[in-house]
């Protein structure tokens, strides 16, 4: 019987602590909690006084652009192609090395950037935080570099993304602390302030638009000249190898030009002396521009010159020394010639060539005849008074003239 009681007792007491444990106040304390916490924010949104801080945050930054015209306006159909400023040689070879330039500096914003942009994506709110410091400094560094692009970089944009995500303390809105520690129901997912992806936005396009309308100037400055960083498209001297002379490689270049064209009106004319002539000078100047690449590719040159020009070469030399030389192929030869190798090469390196001209003050003068002109009308002036004055000393001798032959006719 005791022993009936006792396992009784036991059953009771194990479905006591059953029944205690089912209506433990745990689940009411997290209700409980979550009602305080939606409660908490609910008389903030009532006041209007937090709504328009939120708004102003908005019209702030373009009130600033307006002012500050930070952000780039692309017109198209239009494009000045001036020289980047000179604080930016700080940053590109000889001063610099190759490996710290400007361009180093802009891939490693690029990337945080993105890494930046991918975690917003993702809405991975632990490491946003450390994605965007590493930009924000980044960026910041990297406005200081050329002083007068600094206007160019939305910093107060980047200073209001922070504010947004909640890294920034903002104190017009107490509720970015509190996003981090909200708990969400279970299948929902997290999103961003709709202002996050309206930032990123103006910071991606002040960035395109600035590439845009800076990257080809950078360019033709800075990557188009020889190896060892003395001379550009513009300032290139070369040796002429038929006159032993120095001269600019444009000037070469008008020289080799003047060759061709001969070679084409000896060939209308039949002269096998003018013809074979600057054939040879032809092809001394083309196979000395051909190792002139070596001067700026630090490609083989194989890769520009290909190994049929040799043989167009080639052939031209054999038919110009023919006995009876073909027309027919030489200008075949020629036009070979033009269209493989001397177009290809125009069309790339003529732009930065130009514009170089341009920028480094290499433009061609008008010649000084006009100037010889003004010359001849004071020599003439000079010379016209003296033949008025000789007819009246002329008078008074000719008029024992026509005495002087009376005399030997008595």
């Amino acid at each position: 019987m005791r022993r009936i009681l006792s396992v009784l007792f036991i059953v009771g007491v194990f479905v006591g602590y059953i029944f205690l444990f089912a209506q433990t106040p745990e689940p009411q304390s997290q209700a409980e909690q979550m009602e305080e916490q939606m409660g908490e924010p609910s008389p903030q949104t009532e006041q209007p006084t937090q709504e328009q801080p939120s708004q102003e945050t908005v019209e702030q930054p373009e009130k600033q652009h307006k002012k500050k015209e930070t952000v780039m306006q692309l017109e198209s159909g239009k494009y000045v192609f001036e020289m980047p400023p000179k604080s930016l040689d700080n940053y590109y070879p000889p001063v610099a090395r190759r490996a710290k330039n400007y361009k180093a500096y802009m891939d490693t914003l690029g990337r945080r950037f993105y890494d930046l942009v991918a975690d917003i994506n993702a809405v991975d709110l632990e490491v946003i935080e450390v994605s965007y410091t590493r930009f924000k400094d980044y960026y910041s560094f990297v406005a200081d570099l050329v002083p007068e692009w600094k206007d160019r970089f939305l910093l107060s944009e980047v200073e209001e993304l922070g504010k947004v995500l909640g890294i920034i303390k903002d104190t017009t809105d107490t509720t970015k602390t509190q996003k981090k520690d909200t708990v969400l129901p279970i299948g929902a997912r997290r999103s961003l302030d709709p202002k996050v992806s309206n930032l990123i936005k103006k910071l991606e396009y002040s960035c395109k638009a600035c590439h845009l309308q800076e990257i080809p100037k950078v360019y033709f400055r800075y990557y188009w000249q020889t190896k060892d960083m003395k001379m550009n498209m513009a300032t290139f001297i070369v040796k002429d190898p038929m006159t032993k002379r120095k001269m600019p490689y444009r000037d070469f270049k008008s020289e080799m030009s003047k060759d061709y064209y001969t070679i084409l009106r000896a060939i209308d004319k039949g002269s096998k002396v003018e013809l074979r002539r600057f054939v040879r000078k032809f092809i001394k100047r083309f196979n000395y521009n051909q190792s002139l690449c070596s001067k700026c590719h630090r490609e083989d040159p194989y890769l520009f010159t290909t190994p049929t020009i040799a043989t167009l070469v080639k052939d031209l030399d054999n038919e110009a020394n023919k006995r009876i030389p073909s027309k027919k192929r030489l200008r075949r030869v020629l036009y070979e010639l033009y269209r493989s190798n001397c177009t290809g090469c125009h069309r790339v390196h003529f732009p930065a060539t130009y514009i170089q001209r341009f920028w480094y003050d290499q433009l061609p003068k008008p010649p000084e005849e006009i100037a010889a002109q003004p010359t001849q009308p004071p020599e003439q002036t000079a010379e016209s008074p003296q033949p008025e004055q000789t007819p009246p000393e002329q008078a008074p001798v000719e008029t024992p003239t026509p005495e002087q032959p009376e005399q030997p006719t008595e």
